[in-house]
Formats: structure tokens, sequence, C-alpha cells
């Protein structure tokens, strides 16, 4: 589980630096977003997940019951509409949103939630994120009301139950692309071992923003394979990257200096530089950024007390 954290800690400065590609610039639709993975993605089966390449894949391309916001730390309802724990702390009752369907157009539904808790918690499949919901002895068991309503029960009560369903992907328990079929906004279209994931556009995906335009906005994501920080970085200086993940000192002040003096703004061939604050924000946000078409490209980064999240383009 700690391992599981530090991932996603991790993974979610890729989602600060996001967050700053939005704006009134991004009036269409389309494009891609590029960056790269530091290791090869161990698996991309999203009960197994214990990577942190694996970790940003699972993020982008699976849907949970609800999310943890990242700004205000509430819980907000995703598949789920609504939930409620019984106040012994054993059970946990969700109630599904209607109309939804997988990547594959899979129908959504209760005895997907039940297919994904069974196959999470058996002991067989030894996952990280399964640990998390072992409490007493005995075995975790779900029961399925209605189609859109389903109760999962604990043999002893389990603190902040509900918040552990922000890392439980939901698989489908009839589609025949089995962990292919995906409920969150990318699904994976191309893997090359060692080269690059491609992730997709989900063309079913349940979110539209507040005109009602289908979400996401970006065609597609590009996740080059590249433990290599000299290379990540001379790819982003060259345009072929749009951000880069977290920093150390070092990297951050040499990419800093090559753009920018800190409290000015200036132009470095086709990146324009400013020091700017990165604040945290939902699942739900990134989902809907769209990419900048208009050249110079930005180029926008945070100091902070503890850490140098990274660089990102606009």
């Amino acid at each position: 589980m700690n391992m599981n954290m530090t991932g996603r800690r991790a993974f979610l400065q890729i989602l600060l630096c996001c967050a700053l590609l939005s704006g009134s610039a991004f009036s269409q639709s389309g494009g891609e977003l590029r960056f790269c993975l530091r290791s090869e993605p161990k698996t991309f089966d999203p009960l197994l997940v214990d990577d942190d390449s694996s970790l940003a894949i699972r993020y982008l391309t699976g849907g949970v019951l609800v999310r943890a916001n990242r700004k205000t730390q509430e819980l907000e309802p995703e598949l789920a509409e609504s939930w409620k724990v019984a106040k012994d702390g054993k059970q946990i009752t969700f109630k599904l949103r209607h109309g939804i369907t997988f990547s594959d157009g899979t129908p959504f539904s209760s005895e997907d939630v039940a297919f994904t808790m069974t196959r999470l918690m058996d002991p067989a499949l030894h996952s990280s994120t399964g640990d998390a919901f072992r409490s007493g002895n005995g075995s975790v068991s779900t029961k399925i009301i209605a189609p859109d309503q389903i109760a999962i029960i604990f043999p002893a009560p389990l603190a902040g139950l509900e918040r552990l369903f922000d890392q439980v992907a939901i698989m489908s328990a009839h589609s025949p692309k089995k962990e292919a079929a995906v409920l969150g906004p990318f699904l994976v279209a191309e893997y090359k071992a060692g080269s690059s994931v491609l992730l997709r556009r989900n063309p079913n995906y349940w979110k539209r923003d507040s005109q009602g335009r289908r979400l996401p906005y970006l065609d597609s994501i590009r996740l080059d394979i590249q433990s290599n920080r000299d290379v990540e970085m001379l790819r982003f200086k060259r345009g072929e990257l749009d951000l880069i993940n977290v920093l150390d000192s070092d990297y951050f002040d040499r990419l800093a200096a090559s753009v920018v003096q800190p409290g000015r703004e200036r132009s470095h061939s086709r990146v324009q530089a400013r020091l700017v604050p990165l604040r945290q924000f939902s699942a739900r946000d990134f989902s809907s950024h769209q990419p900048r078409r208009s050249d110079p490209r930005r180029l926008q980064w945070s100091r902070t007390a503890r850490r140098r999240p990274g660089f990102a383009r606009q």
C-alpha cells in the first residue's frame, strides 16, 4: 500500500501540471498530450497496479465509484451517485448511475462492482489495493440489491471505508475484452514495449461539461517510456513533450535557468516562461482539459517548500 500511495502522489504531480493547461485559449477540442513514463508499466490490470507507470495508466483509464477531490479532500460521486456507510462501519451501500457503458459498449451495473470486489479480494490475486480492504477474520462479501444498487460487507469495521474506493477501478463482469474495457476518460489503444503507450479518448465516457459537450476534450495521450532524465529534459526543451513530471532540485534549476530568471518573464527560443503556483484539482477537472493550439507555447512551473513538481507547456 505504501508504494501505491507513493506512486499516486507522484502521478498527481503530473495532474497538477496539467491543471495549468486550462483557460480561455482552450477553445477547441482535440489534440494530443505528450509526456514520459520513467519505467515500463508492469501491468494493465487495474487491480494489480503496484508501480508508478501502471498507476498513471490506471488513473487515466479507470472508472471509480467515488473520487477524492485533490483540492478539497472531499469525496465526490463518480460511477456511484450516492453511498451510505452502516453505523457499525462494516457495510457500504452504493447507488449507481444509470446509462453508463464501458468503452466497448458493455452496460455498467452492480454486477460489475460485485465482480470487481470479488476478484480484488481473492487472496490468489495478491493485490496491494485489495490489502487495504482486509479487516479481521472472514471474507468480504457483496449483495446485489438491484441493477443500480449494491452492498459490500466486511468482517470488521474499516476506518475511512468509503475513501478506499478511490483506488478501485471497476472492471466489466461480461466484456470479452476484460481489463481493456474501461470506464475512464481514456483507453489503451497501443502499447509498444520499451517505447510508448498510446491512450485514446473513450468514445463512451459518460461525463459532459457544463455546456453538454462530451469529455474528455483531448483525442489522445502519448506516454513515452524514457528513464533518462537528461533525454527527457532535452526533448521537452525541443517541444517534443508537453510536460515533465516531478523534478529534483538540480534538474529544476537547470531547466529554469535555461529559460527564465526568477521573478522575470522573457522569451527563449519558442518558449515563453513565467513563475506560477500549482494547485491541486480533481480527476474530473483533468478529463476536461483541452490542448493549446497557439504559439508561442507557455512554460509554467512551481517552486514549493518541499519539492519542485515539474514543468508543463501551454
